[in-house]
């Protein structure tokens, strides 16, 4: 499981950073100065500013985020057997602030598998605690001034599929002092309730498939950057990043999906945090589609 706060915060600062353009010649600038003059004059110009274009970023970061948490999951259905269960702490430094889920037991004691996993993984507050301390000394801040607290936040979605699966997407928010942006991390869990046991991409798809997959999310992520609507400055997944998030992926009826964290495939300020592909386009990929039937 991911625990990269302070490797993500290095991420930020190096991969999501504005492109510092070159310093131009003075004839370049002279004869620039002068077009932005005469366009002043004509009344031809477009205005920019470093400032509009933090509010551009500011309301489509906003858009981004707004579909994340709105996005409709299978709660409701689920209310008899998954138990939203929550942790608030407010110190000095920081705020954690988690909601997660629980598989009711009473139904079958076995679930305590699922429940043990969130537990170990996520709500290790000690050592998220150690962590957000040494993100502090990081910052070099030796006046022990801190303008802002660090803020962890978790909650999730649900999503039930057929075969007794249930698929878990939880999202952390997580708010760094001094940076404008605060920046998401995804984890994804599939667990099987019949088996009791969690489902993997090499689990679920069949044996070889990494490459068309792989090929199948650019293709869509191409598509999106192609339609001009909120992919622009988003990129092709890596081979390398889609290894290391390829356990990252919810399934319902009809897609599967897969998330990846902040500055994977978009900067913070755009794009999407996760990629759909529908099932009927990839069932070829699947193995339950492919099983061959069991003669009694």
């Amino acid at each position: 499981m991911k625990t990269l706060i302070t490797c993500f915060m290095f991420i930020s600062f190096i991969s999501c950073k504005k492109e510092i353009t070159p310093k131009q010649p003075l004839e370049q600038k002279q004869t620039e100065s002068k077009q932005i003059i005469e366009e002043e004059t004509t009344g031809t110009s477009s205005f920019f500013s470093e400032e509009n274009l933090e509010l551009n970023q500011e309301k489509t970061k906003s858009i981004k985020k707004e579909r994340l948490i709105k996005a409709e999951d299978d709660k409701a259905q689920l209310k008899e057997l998954i138990i939203s269960k929550s942790f608030f702490k407010e110190e000095d430094l920081y705020i954690l602030d988690y909601r997660y889920p629980y598989l009711n037991e009473k139904i079958d004691p076995n679930y305590a598998v699922f429940n043990n996993f969130i537990t170990e993984n996520y709500l290790n507050i000690e050592k998220t605690e150690n962590q957000i301390l040494e993100d502090k000394e990081l910052l070099c801040d030796t006046l022990k001034i801190n303008r802002f607290r660090d803020k962890r936040t978790i909650d999730y979605k649900i999503y039930s599929a057929k075969n007794d699966l249930i698929s878990v997407v939880l999202y952390n928010e997580n708010y760094y002092s001094g940076m404008l942006h605060s920046t998401y991390l995804f984890d994804c869990v599939n667990f099987d309730l019949k088996k009791h046991d969690f489902i993997y991409f090499d689990d679920f798809f069949e044996k070889g498939s990494e490459d068309e997959v792989f090929v199948t999310i650019n293709t869509i992520i191409m598509e999106g950057i192609g339609s001009g609507e909120l992919f622009y400055d988003c990129w092709e997944l890596s081979k390398g990043d889609f290894k290391a998030y390829k356990n990252n992926f919810v399934i319902n009826d009809n897609t599967v999906e897969f998330y990846f964290d902040d500055c994977i495939i978009c900067p913070s300020y755009t794009g999407t945090y996760s990629i759909e592909i529908p099932i009927k386009d990839i069932m070829h990929l699947i193995k339950k589609y492919n099983d061959k039937p069991k003669i009694s």
